[in-house]
């Protein structure tokens, strides 16, 4: 039966409660989405399969469809992996919680006690060229799991935001490495399923469940396939930097990187929240002589906030406009947007 069929009951009587829960139940509006609702959590968990929460709406048309693949993981450990599927096309951000901590919450109403994640939040944000387009959010790792009531739901604190407003914060490097950091895995090298040789055949024990986690590259060439090993034609720098960030959610003295080459392996794995780190440490190392470099670099690479700090880096410095990486460029439109923003500046 349709929740929201017409009825005899009173439209107050008909509305879901407060907080408002993304589930399959009700027709949650996406503003008002205030939790993600994970029904029977530990018997999911205990199977490896990808499973539905549930949805939000744009006023009665479908907007965003909420996600998640489980698996087992070393030690014990249950991984839940949450996506979200954007029906339209633009900009978000999903305000997420960054706790794997367990809080077990029992209302009086409610015979079966349920489960709570923390409201310490981590913002994600998204772009989607076409409509449909799945992104992956982050992981959830829990163990311990015997103590808990095992019909217990979920209850996961979000906030989605469409079209944001880009605001750079002195945290985001921060922010980004409490999506998840399992920096154990990587340096103990236990029980992994799966190896990555470079281009030099240097071979890098992984875990395969991570691997396709966090990279839909990866994840496309690991699917359907039997094998225990896999050659990836990069070198073993790249691979190292490659396996950091996918362990941990960061790279190890970011700021002394080649955020170029960041960017390549952003690119090439299409690591999302790596090219918001990259975005990040490359606009506060812009300078008259590679503002140029970095108007090209977030033009090829399509990051449209890195490209407005550099714009504005321009505006305020003219004299990028007298380097010989001015006078070497050669994009015309590219040169055209740099002068359309350096005047709507200086109007």
């Amino acid at each position: 039966m349709d929740p929201y069929a017409a009825s005899s009951r009173s439209t107050e009587e008909q509305k879901p409660p407060k907080p408002v829960n993304v589930s399959q139940v009700y027709k949650c509006q996406t503003n008002d989405a205030s939790s993600l609702c994970v029904h029977e959590l530990f018997g999911k968990l205990k199977e490896d399969g990808v499973f539905d929460i549930g949805g939000t709406y744009a006023d009665t048309e479908p907007e965003f469809w909420f996600f998640f693949t489980t698996s087992l993981c070393h030690g014990g450990n249950h991984l839940l992996n949450l996506f979200v599927c954007y029906k339209k096309t633009g900009s978000f951000s999903i305000d997420i919680s960054n706790s794997n901590e367990l809080i077990q919450k029992t209302v009086p109403e409610d015979d079966i006690p349920h489960l709570v994640l923390p409201e310490t939040m981590t913002k994600y944000t998204f772009k989607s060229m076409k409509p449909n387009k799945n992104f992956f959010i982050r992981t959830f790792c829990f163990k311990t799991l015997e103590r808990y009531t095992q019909t217990c739901s979920l209850y996961i604190p979000v906030k989605i935001t469409v079209n944001p407003k880009f605001v750079l914060n002195v945290n985001v490097v921060k922010s980004i490495k409490l999506q998840h950091d399992l920096s154990g895995l990587l340096t103990k090298q236990e029980i992994t399923d799966f190896v990555l040789e470079s281009a030099s055949r240097k071979k890098f024990p992984t875990h395969k469940i991570l691997l396709a986690a966090h990279s839909p590259v990866l994840r496309n060439m690991l699917k359907n396939s039997d094998l225990t090993s896999m050659f990836i034609d990069i070198s073993d720098n790249d691979m190292d930097l490659l396996l950091q960030f996918i362990y941990t959610g960061t790279i190890k003295e970011v700021m002394k990187q080649d955020c170029l080459k960041l960017l390549e392996i952003a690119d090439k794995f299409q690591l999302v929240q790596l090219f918001t780190l990259a975005q990040h440490v490359i606009g506060d190392q812009i300078t008259v002589d590679n503002a140029v470099e970095m108007a090209v670099v977030a033009k090829k690479y399509k990051l449209e906030d890195l490209q407005k700090r550099v714009f504005a880096y321009i505006a305020k410095n003219p004299k990028v406009m007298e380097t010989k990486a001015w006078n070497d460029l050669d994009d015309v439109e590219l040169t055209k947007y740099l002068f359309r923003y350096t005047r709507s500046m200086n109007v």
